[in-house]
């Protein structure tokens, strides 16, 4: 048996091999896994050592487990003398991952697997740095709405999400043409350069320095994939086209549920009156039955310098964000949610309360 991870999306850690088991060692903030066993017994224990933290997720998360490399399902885990442990069922080739991998490769799958479909992909680029948009149609009165994904390194649940909504409105569904019919929408499903998968320090910057990407909208300036998306959106804004911005992240398995919110502070503004209703209504109807979903006004943002802390403050814009949970859900419960929240999306009536 072969343990590999040179592939694009793929993160090893260190591993034993011993007898009928493969052991990852994935302690001290090591948690993300994603490699390729070539050739693996029918039977293989894959035994995980895991930290505090490591243990909050994947334990309840589980082993995500693909023969091919893009239909993953999730393989139960039990607790064992050294952390986590899983059997696998059958012999063969197999991709083991604690987070589902998204990067670039994803994008050239859906580039290719979406064309001739009524969509254009516009390059916003800038000193060699390309963040794909995908673009469905002008919009009723010119309004747009964003759904932006991929923003922090390793929340990979919400590019897939993305994803799903990318091949939804390509698919010219029925959630599909009530949505375009009054709105033109824009996804961004990967905007932390290269693979989500990789590690700290794996995006160099122009200056040669190794960053993790992060979703600071407020850096001065953020780096340049960040500061393209941000310009494109603050533009919408000030032509007073913007609708909805939906920042989709993932705080993987350490909740059981998805939680979506808006900050009604920031910067000195403040979202009050018929606003603030207006907020609170849109925000339940964008999470209505959304698998696990959850909504939550929160006073303020919990790290200076996000998207809905920059629009809000510079803005006035009331924007909102969704953590995906990775708890009992995979690809299947991600499409389900990325066809939700487009169906939701299109039944609110009224956006011009989203600006000031």
């Amino acid at each position: 048996m072969d343990v590999l991870s040179h592939f694009d999306t793929g993160l090893s850690q260190p591993f034993d091999v011993d007898g009928g088991d493969v052991t990852f060692d994935l302690r001290d903030g090591r948690h993300v896994l994603h490699v390729l066993l070539r050739r693996a017994p029918a039977g293989l224990r894959v035994r995980l050592r895991v930290d505090a933290k490591g243990a909050e997720f994947i334990a309840a998360q589980g082993l995500y487990v693909s023969r091919d490399g893009r239909r993953y399902e999730v393989l139960p885990l039990a607790a064992d003398e050294d952390g986590l442990a899983a059997a696998l069922p059958e012999a063969g080739d197999v991709f083991l991952a604690t987070r589902l991998p998204y990067g670039r490769d994803n994008l050239d799958r859906l580039l290719a697997e979406t064309r001739g479909a009524a969509l254009a992909v516009r390059m916003l680029g800038r000193a060699a740095r390309v963040v794909p948009v995908f673009a469905f149609g002008e919009g009723a009165a010119g309004l747009e709405h964003w759904f932006v994904a991929g923003e922090d390194a390793w929340e990979t649940a919400g590019s897939w999400v993305a994803d799903a909504m990318v091949r939804e409105l390509a698919s010219a569904s029925d959630v599909a043409r009530r949505l375009l019919a009054t709105a033109a929408v824009r996804i961004v499903p990967l905007v932390s350069p290269y693979s989500a998968t990789q590690p700290a320090g794996s995006y160099t910057t122009l200056e040669g320095g190794g960053i993790y990407g992060a979703a600071t909208w407020r850096d001065k300036p953020p780096p340049p994939e960040y500061a393209l998306v941000r310009e494109a959106v603050v533009k919408a804004a000030r032509a007073r086209r913007l609708g909805l911005l939906l920042t989709l992240h993932s705080w993987q398995g350490a909740h059981d549920h998805s939680g979506i919110e808006f900050i009604r502070t920031a910067g000195g503004r403040e979202i009050t009156g018929n606003r603030l209703e207006w907020a609170k209504r849109t925000l339940e109807a964008l999470i209505r039955d959304v698998p696990r979903g959850r909504a939550h006004v929160a006073e303020t943002i919990w790290h200076p310098g996000l998207a809905r802390d920059y629009m809000l403050a510079g803005h006035g814009a009331v924007t909102f964000r969704i953590e995906i949970t990775t708890c009992g859900q995979s690809y299947e419960g991600f499409a389900e949610t990325a066809r939700r929240l487009l169906d939701n999306t299109a039944a609110v009536g009224d956006w011009r309360p989203a600006l000031p």
